[in-house]
């Protein structure tokens, strides 16, 4: 313990992330949709150079603001257009995240129960596994929590000196509002407006208002801009993006009203069973005004995300940090000699036995018996996906044997010690990680769309036009890195003449999502029987045919491999 209250949290964690995480981030190729959306809107942003206005394919992107994608696109321009450069922002974040608990923690009580929290947050599984991907949350996240705290802070000092983390507070929610968008304000709202209702007691109206000033002052660098050069129908579309998120399924992501709660109670393991009775109740403990904030925010993003239409995994990663440090309470209370609850240990070994052993089972499985499989599931594209050869070396499976032990060091916390045991579980935790991300994951990769990938990179060279069809992707935009067109492309003038004839001259911004359908209906018609300047590319997926490329006398088949199926239209 002595290691720790000696040397500086930060050098411990640069160090822990230099090794565990930032080697292994540029190892496979990055995943639909998400990963591959955001790094290819950066990767346009550094073509274009248009850093205010998010695109996809060069045409207005209204889901996100820009601030993670200007730190992509700066990653970017140092480490080269890659999976490297997209993901490197989150692995940086890491340390980053881990020193603000650190703070946190030693502000809230001590430096013991620093790293007890710290250490626990990013040994569960979900945490660490984001910050190796290129995804936007963490940021977003991170942004959200450093509001609620410094507003916390603002309400405990109540004094001349409290200005200033109401200033720290604005900051944070005015970069979680650039960050990801008006959500970060609305869960900030609704913590507060609950947590004073139940203490009866409000900060000063002079921090009040700072605090709004400086949200408003930070947001508006960019939603002003916007608005002033591209008028209201910006602010139109994102807000209409939100609403639909809330009241529909958005591209097939729905899931029963309980998905949220079981993805936290698995993908946060171990804090999830550590912090699950303190959700529910006080711990008795210390701190009681900031244990009962944090336990505010739990149910505010749980209860919120499952109202939400719209569920995607990493929706409730905000729980994360509230979860966390309710379970790092629980830990600091065995460390100072109180004996953990059986039935807490006998969970902990349940789902830390169980998970790796799944894992086991299953990379043992397309290791040795994928055939197996196809008794099972009858679904063309996976049928299609066993016949790849992933190359499996045979001893794969030994890697979650890490995830086994580290579950045994964490049973025999009480004798190794409380710190000690959690500092070795993280690291055990992230070596498996690690291992699979070299090892198991670029096969993973390879099985569901390995094929594809290949052939974009295949053509990334060539000038040429390049679209899927019967399915959504934007690995082809980033990997056939397809580039800007001008007015001299046929492809330019023929968005222009659609708009002009179907749209009366409406911009592609002005369009209703069912208008963009259709605007993409007529530009597939052109790109396969319209006058074209280049090749022209078509992805389809096995299990989707489509009748317009097979019976097509223009189109002619390249090949097919893995689940996927790779047309042309070659320029006379």
């Amino acid at each position: 313990m002595r290691f720790f209250n000696i040397y500086h949290p930060f050098w411990i964690y640069l160090i822990y992330v230099g090794v565990l995480i930032i080697p292994f981030i540029g190892m496979f190729s990055l995943f639909d949709w998400d990963e591959i959306n955001f790094a290819e809107s950066s990767r346009e942003m550094l073509m274009s150079g248009n850093y205010f206005q998010v695109q996809i394919n060069f045409e207005p992107f209204h889901e996100k603001p820009p601030f993670f994608f200007w730190l992509q696109s700066v990653s970017m321009s140092i480490f080269g257009v890659g999976e490297f450069g997209a993901r490197f922002p989150n692995a940086i974040l890491a340390v980053a995240t881990l020193v603000v608990l650190f703070f946190v923690g030693s502000r809230i009580k001590d430096r013991n129960f620093a790293w007890i929290w710290s250490s626990l947050y990013i040994g569960a599984f979900l945490p660490n596994l984001y910050f190796r991907s290129g995804i936007i949350d963490p940021y977003f996240n991170l942004f959200i929590f450093l509001g609620i705290y410094f507003l916390y802070e603002c309400f405990q000092l109540q004094s001349n000196k409290s200005y200033k983390k109401a200033t720290y507070a604005g900051l944070f929610t005015g970069l979680a509002l650039i960050t990801k968008g008006p959500v970060g304000l609305l869960i900030i709202g609704l913590v507060y407006t609950i947590f004073f209702l139940l203490k009866w007691k409000f900060i000063k109206w002079v921090d009040f208002v700072i605090f709004t000033l400086v949200v408003f002052v930070v947001s508006l660098g960019w939603y002003g801009v916007e608005v002033w050069t591209k008028g209201i129908w910006f602010l139109v579309e994102f807000i209409k993006y939100q609403i639909e998120l809330f009241s529909q399924p958005v591209a097939g992501h729905q899931q029963s009203i309980y998905y949220h709660f079981i993805v936290v109670f698995i993908g946060c393991f171990p804090f999830s069973i550590y912090g699950l009775r303190n959700c529910f109740r006080s711990s008795g403990a210390y701190s009681l005004d900031f244990e009962k904030l944090m336990r505010i925010t739990f149910w505010v993003v749980m209860i919120l995300f499952t109202i939400v239409s719209t569920k995607i995994i990493h929706y409730s990663s905000m729980a994360y940090f509230p979860l966390s440090f309710l379970a790092a309470q629980e830990i600091h209370r065995i460390y100072s000699g109180k004996k953990i609850e059986l039935w807490k240990n006998l969970l902990i070994a349940f789902v830390g036995f169980l998970l790796p052993l799944l894992l086991i089972g299953l990379i043992f499985i397309f290791t040795y018996h994928s055939a197996w499989l196809s008794f099972v599931i009858k679904d063309v594209n996976f049928l299609s996906m066993l016949n790849q050869n992933l190359h499996f070396g045979g001893w794969e499976w030994v890697i979650p044997l890490l995830m086994l032990l580290a579950t045994f060091v964490l049973l025999r916390m009480n004798k190794i010690g409380v710190i000690k045991s959690l500092f070795i579980f993280m690291v055990l935790t992230s070596s498996t990680f690690a291992l699979l991300g070299m090892f198991v994951l670029p096969k993973v990769d390879h099985f569901v769309q390995g094929s594809a990938i290949s052939f974009y990179q295949s053509i990334s060279k060539e000038k040429k036009y390049v679209t899927t069809v019967g399915y959504k992707s934007y690995a082809h935009y980033f990997y056939a890195e397809v580039d800007m067109i001008n007015e001299n492309d046929s492809l330019f003038v023929q968005k222009n003449n659609i708009l002009h004839e179907q749209f009366q001259d409406r911009s592609l911004n002005d369009l209703t999502k069912k208008e963009k359908n259709l605007y993409n209906t007529h530009l597939l018609n052109w790109f396969l029987n319209g006058d074209i300047d280049r090749a022209v590319y078509f992805v389809i997926k096995k299990n989707r045919p489509i009748d317009q490329l097979i019976n097509n006398e223009n189109i002619v088949k390249l090949y097919s491999e893995g689940n996927f199926e790779f047309y042309t239209r070659k320029l006379n």
